[in-house]
Formats: C-alpha cells, structure tokens, sequence
C-alpha cells in the first residue's frame, strides 16, 4: 500500500472520529422520493465494493474477476482482486494478485476483496469474502487450498509492504463457534461464512460475516469474539436469515448493522449494537442493503443494491437517508445500478456502482447531498 493511499486512510480514520452528534432516529414513515443527478468519478473498475473517501480520494475493494486456477461450480477463481486508489477520473492499483471468484463465463458476480479500513493504530487491513457454502463444516477451510487461501480472511499489510499477511480465518471461526446456532439455514447449511463488511473498532475491526449471521470484533492480537449474532425473522410464514453485509460505528459509538434479507422488498432492517446487550431494530423498511454510512450531521444513509429486491439481473438501487424524526428520504438516480459500497466526505457520497459487471464495468458515481 503506497504512501499516498496509506494517508488516505490515515486521514478517513481520524475524519470518522472527528463526526460529532448523536444517533437518535427511529423506524418512521417512507418519506419522500427525489432524483438528484449522479457524477462518474471514475469508470474501469473491477467489481468495486466497499470504500473509502476523504475530499476528492477513493479507496476501494475491487472483488475482481476470477479466472482460471479452479472452478467449484459455475465460479472460478483467478489472483484478479485489488485494491484501488481513485482520483477524479484516475484508478491506481495499489495492492493486486488477492484472489477473486467470478462467473466462468464473464468473470462477473465476483467475491473476492471486500472491504478495506485502518486500525486505531495504522495498520491497514482487507477483508476477504468467501463462497459460503463452500466452507468446510468440520474444519472451516475454504474450498480453495494453496490458490486462495486469503478468502475467508481478514489480510493486513506492514507499511510499505504490499504482500499481505493472514489474519482471522472466519470459516474457522464459524464452525467452532457458530454464533447463530444455525437458526433459519437449511439442513446442511448450518455452518456458513461470508465475510463481507467490517469497521475499526477499539483495538481491532468489528466485521460482519453475513454467511453467519453474525457480528465480529477482532481484535490486535488476532483472537475473534462474538459481539452479536443477528436474529431471524418470519416472513410470509417463512424463517429468514439477517445476513448481515456493512457495520460502521454510528456517531453515538454504538455499532448500526445493515442486512441483506433477501426475501422481497422492504424487509431489510438496520441494528444498534452496543456490546453486552441484545441488537436494536434502529430503522426498518429497506430492501437489500449492502452498506451503510453517516453523513456530517450524523443522519445515516444506507444504499440498496435493488429497488426491486431482485438479485438478477443487476437494477436500479437507492440510497435511503433517515433523518432525525424517523422520517426517509429516498433516492434512486438514473444510472445508479447495482451499487455495492457508499461513504460520505464533506456533502458528497461516493458510491461504488455497477457492482457484479463484467470486467472494467465498475464505476465510482458521485451524488450531492441535499
């Protein structure tokens, strides 16, 4: 990790710290709908996802694009997984050769490189995700030996180094552990892992794992416990897993929890956690969140992959601000396709769009806030 983006992440870590007021909003009604206009900051990206900016600088997570070293199923897997440094218009890779699971026809519907953030003590880190149910039950291995063994993990680096270092094995975790109990999977399907958004948090990163259902601190030292297994809820007579996908530490220092819930539209929700206690249903009424972010005011926006609460093929998301009374305020611009990472820097978002496109298709959009 260059200079250049090792600042950067300095600088997001202290801006984060630097957000004042309190998060008070609760579940309210739908709100409003507007349709401000989306900026391209940058195209070229191979399957963007969670970022991070100060000022007019991205840092991001590409899930890449598989390749040809193995296939399980109809994925396989390359070293095609970086990650990015943006400018306006410009995209450096500043770490390259993570490993990446792509469609075998396309490359597209990645999972590789998730997310990115900076401990409280500079180290840099990468989350890697990984093919849920390719996790070994018994032993917690992913499926892919010596050609991936990054996947499922959280990877750090020692400045000015770019060769990662293995952290916190997830799978392994799950399976030792499984904090869910299983509640709500399929027979078989009991032990998953699917690392996919994580946060500096105290000493170390809280990480979601949404294959688990669980959130995660892990701490200096590497050791993993659990802060929070998320619950089930029922829908149409139905058991539905959280499955959660992005945590962020909300300006109160409790830690807010967005899920995936995939089953329709409208069922998502966003916890509160505070350690010791029992997850809170802070706001409800989304649809597929895959990330989350506060803006200056410490309102919190959370960011859609679809309106239409359909995986395939990638459609129209939206970012949801809920503001102070409870009230949305709903978002949905042209162009804004498939996103999968927002964060806020001054009065813009910046938000990785077109995320499970075929390789180059990725874009950074920017969107002013209102």
């Amino acid at each position: 990790m260059n200079l250049k983006a090792r600042a950067l992440l300095v600088s997001a870590a202290v801006a984060t710290l630097l957000v004042s007021g309190s998060a008070t909003a609760q579940a309210g009604p739908r709100g409003t709908t507007s349709t401000p206009q989306l900026t391209v900051f940058a195209t070229g990206l191979n399957q963007p996802r969670h970022l991070i900016a100060v000022g007019n600088q991205v840092v991001v997570a590409e899930a890449g694009t598989g390749g040809n070293l193995q296939c399980v199923g109809t994925k396989c897997l390359g070293r095609t997984g970086s990650v990015a440094y943006v400018t306006s218009g410009q995209v450096q890779r500043i770490v390259q050769n993570l490993p990446s699971l792509g469609n075998a026809a396309d490359g597209a519907y990645g999972v590789g490189p998730a997310d990115i953030a900076l401990s409280s003590n500079g180290t840099p880190a990468v989350l890697m995700s990984n093919l849920a149910s390719g996790v070994n039950p018994v032993t917690g291995a992913n499926p892919f030996g010596a050609n991936g063994p990054e996947m499922g993990r959280l990877l750090t680096f020692t400045y000015p180094s770019t060769t990662p270092q293995l952290g916190a094995d997830f799978g392994v975790y799950e399976v030792t552990n499984n904090p869910d109990g299983g509640a709500g999977a399929p027979t078989g399907a009991e032990k998953e892992s699917n690392p996919y958004g994580m946060t500096a948090y105290g000493d170390g990163f809280a990480v979601v794992d949404t294959g688990a259902n669980s959130l995660l601190w892990v701490r200096a030292n590497g050791t993993v416990q659990t802060l929070a297994a998320l619950p089930t809820k029922t829908i149409g007579g139905q058991v539905v897993q959280s499955a959660p996908t992005a945590v962020e530490v909300g300006p109160d220092g409790a830690l807010y929890v967005a899920e995936l819930s995939p089953s329709g539209t409208g069922t998502a929700r966003v916890y509160r956690v505070v350690p010791g206690q029992a997850p809170t249903v802070y706001a409800d009424g989304f649809t597929l969140l895959i990330d989350l972010a506060f803006d200056a005011q410490g309102r919190l926006l959370t960011l859609s992959m679809a309106q239409n609460g359909a995986f395939f093929p990638p459609s129209q998301g939206e970012v949801v601000r809920v503001e102070k009374n409870g009230t949305k305020t709903r978002w949905a611009p042209t162009g804004l396709i498939a996103p999968s990472g927002i964060a806020v820097s001054g009065n813009k978002a910046y938000i990785s769009n077109k995320g499970v496109a075929s390789p180059g298709g990725g874009e950074i959009v920017r969107l002013t806030l209102p």
